[in-house]
């Protein structure tokens, strides 16, 4: 199966083998007799080992009389054993036998060239004797002959290599199989998540994982609960523009299309004001058209701009000067506060002051006959905020997130044709962005009146080569701290 956890548990497997077979393979090759033969020769030959024992005995005693005790101890001390087939030997050096291992049936006499690896045993200088570890091969040598002794069990080494050997099988089986249920632990959230993208393909938008595992992979779950989340809403959102954009298109057809089907049918005359009603629904279906082209490219960051270091002050009391004549009509007091000093931003001017005048048209569209509008702006450290706030209508809490959201509409009772269509706020918001701004909203509630503040970056010093200032009417520049209409 080409499953991850199936590939970590043959890995895992693969380890345990080599690992366990290298163990094995350098174990009997390292402790094999020959190196084990070496390392006691070696032992015995350093300082205070066996061979400096038996050097002190000999000089004590002038002999090897009663040496076969000393030897008896080693023997103990370093398990050698006829039974093991390793049999520690003492003679003189003419050859003659002074000690063997117990168990082992050896000749009176040995040659210096029939030992293995003898130690020279020296006194003052003289070699007074020979010790060696004979490694008796089975069947038996020519040299010696050994019978366990009767305290050893028959077959005891065979049946003790046989249970390490099954230790050693049971422990890599139980290292196999833990392997196995920590591998498919650890592939469990990937699992889910492929799960979930599969979900995700088939629109199943919905779809959570659960964000278990590892740190990692609870933060890996987590992200890809966010980006589903976050595609379930584009989603919702997607669908509701389009129900949107299709009512907003089918209104204006409907209407073409009923007095176009009245005209030929003789129940509306073909008059001026009839074709006049007709080409305003054209107008209508062309400026619909061109805004959601407009937000498309601003939120794409594709809508070109020509922008230049503007005078933000004059930019607003041009907005409110627009803005006058439909202010008085409605009794609303418009007012304007600015700073004394200039404040200048790098904007598009005709692209700016679509996206103030939008603000300005909501303002005054949710403003009661009488009530009150007004524009400010004011420094924040390096950046201008302009703020338009009105009495009027407020905007519920559960209102404010969606406020910018296109053909989203505050008062769902409202008329199309007296409520606009919805896009306003969103064209200024995509416009704002688009000129490196943030825009927010505040209210206190329904009928508290709301606050749209747009925070710019100020225009960096040095370049007044690049400044366009907006002239008033009479050709002038100047500007009041406070003007009311």
């Amino acid at each position: 199966m080409n499953r991850l956890w199936v590939r970590l548990s043959l890995a895992f497997a693969v380890i345990i083998v080599i690992t366990f077979g290298t163990i094995s393979f350098t174990a009997r090759r390292f402790f094999n007799d020959s190196n084990l033969r070496s390392l006691a020769l070696s032992y015995f030959d350093r300082s205070a080992g066996l061979a400096n024992l038996l050097e002190e005995h000999y000089a004590s005693h002038g002999s090897w009389q009663g040496v076969s005790t000393l030897l008896e101890g080693a023997d103990s001390a370093l398990f050698f054993t006829a039974a093991r087939r390793r049999i520690l030997i003492l003679t003189d050096p003419e050859g003659q036998v002074l000690y063997a291992t117990a168990g082992a049936e050896r000749p009176d006499h040995l040659e210096t060239t029939q030992l293995q690896q003898p130690l020279p045993i020296r006194v003052e200088g003289q070699t007074v004797g020979f010790l060696d570890l004979v490694h008796q091969e089975r069947p038996p040598g020519p040299l010696f002959s050994f019978s366990a002794p009767d305290d050893i069990p028959a077959g005891l080494a065979e049946r003790t290599s046989a249970f390490l050997l099954q230790l050693l099988l049971l422990g890599a089986i139980l290292a196999i199989v833990f392997g196995v249920l920590v591998n498919r632990w650890l592939s469990a959230p990937l699992t889910r998540l492929v799960d979930g993208t599969q979900a995700i393909a088939r629109r199943d938008l919905s779809f959570r994982v659960a964000e278990q595992g590892s740190a990692e992979m609870r933060e890996v779950s987590n992200s890809f609960n966010r980006m589903a989340a976050a595609l379930e809403d584009a989603e919702t959102l997607r669908r509701n523009m389009l129900n949107d954009i299709a009512h907003e298109l089918r209104t204006p057809l409907t209407v073409l299309e009923g007095n176009l089907r009245a005209i030929l049918d003789g129940v509306y005359p073909l008059e001026k004001s009839e074709i006049t009603r007709l080409y305003d629904q054209t107008r209508h279906l062309h400026r619909l058209v061109d805004d959601l082209r407009l937000l498309a490219q601003a939120e794409a960051r594709q809508l070109p701009l020509q922008r230049s270091t503007t005078d933000l002050g004059l930019l607003l009391g041009e907005a409110a000067e627009l803005f006058s004549a439909l202010a008085g009509e409605k009794r609303i007091s418009l007012q304007t506060s600015l700073p004394p000093s200039s404040l200048f931003a790098a904007v598009d001017r005709m692209r700016f002051a679509q996206a103030l005048q939008n603000l300005l048209a909501n303002a005054l569209q949710h403003t009661p006959v009488g009530g009150a509008v007004s524009l400010s702006l004011q420094t924040e450290e390096e950046t201008a905020a302009i703020a338009i706030a009105d009495n009027g209508e407020g905007i519920a809490a559960e209102d404010i997130p969606h406020v910018f959201d296109r053909f989203y509409r505050v008062d769902r009772n409202r008329a199309r044709d007296t409520g606009g269509v919805g896009l306003g706020l969103a064209i200024a918001q995509a416009l704002v962005k688009a000129h490196d701004g943030e825009i927010e909203v505040a209210s206190a509630g329904a009928g508290q009146g709301s606050t749209f503040t747009i925070r710019l970056p100020l225009a960096q010093a040095g370049h007044p080569q690049n400044l366009v200032p907006v002239q008033g009417e009479d050709g002038s520049d100047s500007r009041t701290a406070s003007q009311s209409v």
